[in-house]
């Protein structure tokens, strides 16, 4: 009896606190037109083993009215090589790319293999990453470690939610200043949200749990 008084309490309680994952950019299926970009680090090589070096990668997105927690980050990238080197995402802002203000690790992601050669890869941040409203963000490529030379799709027709924007891509290299490589042209990425609970749906979660410890106790 107890123990399923214990669980019908923490559901409550989950249930005031936890609001479901939405989907506010997405533009995996593609478009019209396409376009890919490489992505490597120090130690890139191309397919005749000629270094291939520090090639990076950057969008910005626009958050809307709501404050929000970032969940995940989902791309397609190709692949060059063995595929075990780590594809790693920072998150910054900054009026331009790549948002280097405020840069967070959000983690890394490794294929673990180059079959099939394009593969969807997701990136769930290490840590709470709270995003604030009407606030412009950039997302950082860069391949920390190992030869591998990825390429980053990108399209011409994301779906958005209402009030969030999604930028173009923009790419750098050892010769080659932070450049937008058109003017149409989107990261294929979808970005996954939650929102933040309301202080009030704050509140009513604290007392289902106080409520269920009471009732426990009694049991």
């Amino acid at each position: 009896m107890k123990s399923k008084i214990a669980s019908c309490c923490a559901a409550l309680a989950l249930s005031t606190l936890v609001s479901p994952a939405a989907v506010v950019v997405n533009n995996l299926s593609g478009g019209t037109q396409g376009f890919s970009e490489s992505l490597s680090g120090p130690d890139g090589l191309d397919d005749f083993g000629f270094p291939y070096q520090n090639h990076e990668i950057a969008f910005s997105f626009t958050t809307s009215s709501a404050t929000v927690n970032l969940t995940e980050i989902a791309f397609l990238a190709s692949i060059s090589g063995s595929g075990l080197s780590p594809i790693r995402l920072a998150l910054g802002t900054g009026p331009s790319a790549p948002g280097g203000a405020n840069p967070v690790v959000l983690g890394s992601v490794t294929p673990g293999g180059n079959v099939p050669i394009t593969q969807l890869l997701t990136v769930t941040p290490t840590s709470l990453v709270t995003l604030a409203a009407h606030t412009t963000y950039w997302i950082h490529f860069t391949v920390p470690s190992g030869p591998d030379v990825y390429t980053v799709l990108s399209a011409n027709q994301p779906v958005v939610e209402p009030g969030w924007t999604l930028g173009t891509t923009w790419r750098s290299d050892e010769y080659t200043p932070w450049e937008e490589i058109n003017t149409i042209l989107h990261p294929r990425v979808r970005l996954t949200v939650q929102a933040v609970p309301e202080p009030s749906t704050v509140f009513l979660g604290s007392a289902a749990a106080a409520i269920c410890a009471v009732r426990r106790r009694r049991a």
